[in-house]
Order: structure tokens, then C-alpha cells, then sequence
């Protein structure tokens, strides 16, 4: 059995070194022939002259490669100009829709100034009528605090003065004590001139107290005033404060913003044009088989 498997292995090498032998003839036989002696197109075939390559069986010849190359080219330029068209026309879009963008943030600003410049100039009139009418209190209270000094002075003064507080015993009659003279009466009994002095004495007292809780009020109106400014103050600080921060986000969100467009812009300019792969063009002038 082994013999006769080594025989056929034999043989069969020996079939492969003749065919190889064969081959490697026809193909030095046909190099040796001229290059342009190769088979127009449409003409028969001569089966006794062919060498091994006539193994090789087409189902036809492809006699729209030229022309269907030709549309293929065309179709493709058509494909780039549409896309170049499509890219452009987004570019314009995305351009214009950032310029309105803009130009709303820009009318943003523009609003948000004049209203805060509106409000400061309201805060100062407010804060000018204020102390105007505090200087015409004070003055106010000043005024009548002068002229109640002058009308202590002058109750002072007609208590002090010997000629309008002489003695009234002279006036007395001398037929009887008890009766007045009329035509020499000078004054009040020095009893009753205690009495009223004593009751001018309380009216001004009443009014310095008086005087004084009206101060004291006044005092406190001012500081609740100034409290108030205080606050409003503080309040606008705030105001502003939050306007200046709103107004770094904003500024750092434009700023991102522009990044952002400006990064999908140079992605754009590098995608305009796209691309074409090496495998596109494999495929053409190929067989439709």
C-alpha cells in the first residue's frame, strides 16, 4: 500500500514539473513575440494559437467605460459644488443669526445703562429733596427756637424791671387797707406776681421739654433718614454688584460663545471643501460583473 501511494506521488509530482516545464515555454515563446500583436476588439478568436491565459472566461467588454467615467466625473463635480453651495449657505446663516445675536446683546446693554442711569439720577433727586427740606426743618427750628428765646427774655426781663414790678402797697388806700387806688396801681401783689412767675416758669419749662422731645424726635427722624439712605445706599451697592457679575457671565458666555463659533468656523473652513478616499476611485472602469 505504501509503494503504491509513492508511485502516485510520483506521478503526480512528475505532471506538475511537465505542466510547469509547458508553461514556462509558452510563456518564454510569447514574450519573444512582438508587444502590439494582442487581439483588437471584436475580433475571433483563434483557440489553436491561444496560450493559458484563454483560461480566463469575461461574460463582455465594458464599451460604456469611457462614457460612464465621464458622467461619474460630472456627477461628482455636481456633488461638490451642491455641497459647497449647501456649506456656504449655512456659513451665511450661522453668520447671520451670530450678528442678530449680537446685535440683541448690544440693545441689552444699551437698555440695562439707560436704566440703571435713570435710577441714579432718581436716587439723587430723591436724596436732594431730602436735605432740602432738612435744611428748612432746621431752620424752621431754629427760627422758633430763637424766637422762644427772646420771649423767655423778655418775661424774664418784666419780672426784673423795677419800674413795671414796683411795690403796690402804695397804691393801697390810706381810709382803708384793703381798697385801691385805680389811678395809682402799678402792678400785681408781689403773691401774685410769684404766682404768675411761677406759672411762666412752668409754661417754659413745658416748652423746653416740649422743645426738647421735638429735638429729640427730630434726631431721631434724621438718623431714621439717614438709616434709610444708608440702606438705599447699601441696597444700590448690591444693585450694582449684581449688574457688574451678571455682566462678567455674560461677557465670559460671549466669550465662549465666540470660541465655540470660532472653532466650528475653522472646522467648517477645513470641512468646505471635504474629501475624497482612496477607494472611491477603485471601483471605476471595473466590470459589471
Amino acid at each position: 500500500m505504501c509503494e503504491y501511494l509513492e508511485q502516485k506521488e510520483l506521478e503526480k509530482q512528475k505532471l506538475q514539473f511537465e505542466l510547469q516545464q509547458e508553461i514556462n515555454e509558452t510563456l518564454a515563446h510569447q514574450a519573444s513575440q512582438p508587444k502590439n500583436n494582442a487581439l483588437g476588439k471584436g475580433e475571433p478568436l483563434d483557440l489553436d494559437k491561444c496560450g493559458p491565459s484563454s483560461l480566463q472566461r469575461f461574460g463582455g467588454e465594458d464599451n460604456m467605460f469611457s462614457e460612464r467615467k465621464k458622467m461619474q466625473q460630472q456627477q461628482l463635480r455636481q456633488w461638490c459644488s451642491q455641497g459647497f453651495l449647501e456649506r456656504s449657505d449655512k456659513y451665511n446663516d450661522e453668520k447671520e443669526k451670530e450678528n442678530e445675536y449680537a446685535k440683541c446683546v448690544l440693545e441689552e446693554d444699551r437698555v440695562r445703562c439707560e436704566v440703571a442711569l435713570d435710577e441714579e439720577r432718581q436716587r439723587r433727586e430723591m436724596e436732594i429733596s431730602v436735605m432740602n427740606e432738612n435744611k428748612a426743618m432746621a431752620e424752621q427750628r431754629r427760627k422758633s427756637h430763637a424766637d422762644m428765646k427772646k420771649e423767655v427774655y423778655e418775661a424774664k426781663y418784666v419780672t426784673a424791671s423795677p419800674f413795671l414790678c414796683e411795690d403796690t402797697e402804695c397804691s393801697k388806700s390810706a381810709a382803708s387797707g384793703h381798697h385801691v387806688r385805680p389811678d395809682h396801681f402799678k402792678g400785681f401783689s408781689a403773691d401774685k406776681l410769684r404766682s404768675i412767675i411761677a406759672d411762666n416758669d412752668r409754661i417754659v419749662k413745658e416748652r423746653e421739654l416740649l422743645q426738647q422731645e421735638e429735638m429729640r424726635r427730630e434726631e431721631e427722624w434724621v438718623e431714621l433718614q439717614n438709616y434709610m439712605i444708608s440702606q438705599t445706599d447699601e441696597l444700590e451697592q448690591k444693585k450694582l454688584k449684581i449688574r457688574d457679575e451678571d455682566n462678567k457671565v455674560q461677557v465670559q458666555t460671549l466669550h465662549m460663545q465666540r470660541e465655540e463659533l470660532r472653532g466650528k468656523q475653522q472646522q467648517m473652513e477645513k470641512d468646505r471643501f471635504g474629501g475624497v478616499g482612496n477607494g472611491f476611485f477603485q471601483k471605476f472602469g471595473t466590470s459589471c460583473r
